[in-house]
């Protein structure tokens, strides 16, 4: 693993060292919790991170845009690994996703050079909706892919894959959270919070320091907390369990049929239907190969046309129409594209 990059604070000596993690070494995911309650958030991002992140001990960082979380996630012990290997101590390190750092935009889609790799993202209203990294710019298909899982439609689009950006870091974040609740939150309220921390750490041992009856207490205290976190921590481990068997199914069942529900190939199919009475007569799907022929009961339909219309519709390939006696009817096959596994990078 390379080293990520990292910023030196102007506080010289003493003052944090802010550590920017390259966009490579994240995964990124989008956690819709606008219908949670803002007081029980963070416990709900804190549960479904523990189902989501593949990390045995994960670290991350999440920026809250009203009831959404953007979080990047990575694996704690790999850049603990890292700062040892560059003589940085954790306590003094600020880590800060790559993204975080980039210059934001407006609304629209585009590619940016990031420290290995390439970054895709989607805006809107100034607010990041979508983020996927690749190692290499993305073809058509891949772009197009990305495109449709964000849910546009097909008239806001990009056909083209842009040309990749390259933009300066930030020495500061450009996405600021604004917390779980909607309220602002900032680096003095992330010092109180350790202040606050150090101040609880630190009252246990006065209270020692006073007696045998105090420390008995204070032990007594301690093994009723660790009952506590024991007993939360269970249900939280067998969430994640039973989500990663799950996982594993769903795998193993995309393994089995590579090819997309013919449900949703027959809907795309149909989309690209001129509206003049055109009607689907036959149907034949095999091996990932697919015929069907059309019957229009008014004007001929244009071959070029549909070949087009199929070819922009997404998955499928070597699109061709056959010759048929009649020209109200219209007989193409193609090569259905398999389903490509993904996974939230």
């Amino acid at each position: 693993m390379q080293a990520p990059e990292r910023l030196q604070s102007a506080e010289a000596g003493w003052g944090p060292v802010r550590w920017v993690l390259a966009r490579a070494l994240c995964r990124f995911k989008v956690l819709d919790l606008g219908q949670v309650p803002t007081t029980t958030r963070t416990q709900a991002l804190a549960l479904q991170l523990a189902q989501w992140s593949p990390y045995p001990h994960t670290a991350h960082h999440t920026v809250w845009q009203g009831g959404r979380a953007l979080v990047w996630a990575w694996d704690h012990d790999v850049v603990l690994r890292t700062m040892a290997e560059a003589g940085v101590a954790p306590q003094r390190v600020q880590v800060w996703p790559e993204s975080v750092l980039l210059p934001p935009m407006t609304a629209g889609l585009r590619l940016v050079h990031t420290l290995q790799g390439v970054e895709g993202q989607c805006w809107k209203g100034g607010l990041l909706l979508q983020s996927r990294w690749w190692k290499d710019a993305p073809g058509k298909h891949a772009w197009l892919d990305f495109q449709r899982d964000l849910g546009l439609p097909a008239e806001e689009r990009l056909a083209e894959v842009p040309p990749v950006q390259t933009l300066a870091l930030q020495a500061t974040p450009t996405l600021r959270s604004a917390g779980p609740s909607g309220l602002p939150a900032g680096w003095r309220d992330e010092r109180l919070a350790y202040a606050l921390g150090a101040l609880l750490l630190f009252a246990p041992t006065a209270w020692m320091a006073t007696g045998l009856l105090k420390t008995q207490l204070a032990l007594q205290a301690l093994q009723a907390s660790i009952s506590d976190v024991e007993g939360t921590a269970r249900p939280l481990m067998a969430a994640r369990d039973q989500a990663t068997r799950i996982a594993a199914r769903a795998q193993a069942l995309v393994a089995l049929e590579p090819y997309p529900n013919p449900l949703d190939l027959m809907a795309r199919v149909a989309g690209v239907l001129p509206k003049n009475g055109t009607y689907l007569k036959e149907w034949d799907f095999q091996e990932g190969k697919l015929k069907v022929v059309l019957v229009t009961p008014g004007t001929p339909l244009s071959s070029s046309t549909l070949v087009s219309a199929l070819q922009l519709a997404g998955g499928f390939d070597n699109v061709q129409v056959v010759p048929a006696n009649d020209p109200k009817v219209v007989v193409i096959t193609m090569e259905v594209v398999p389903v490509r596994a993904t996974s939230d990078v």
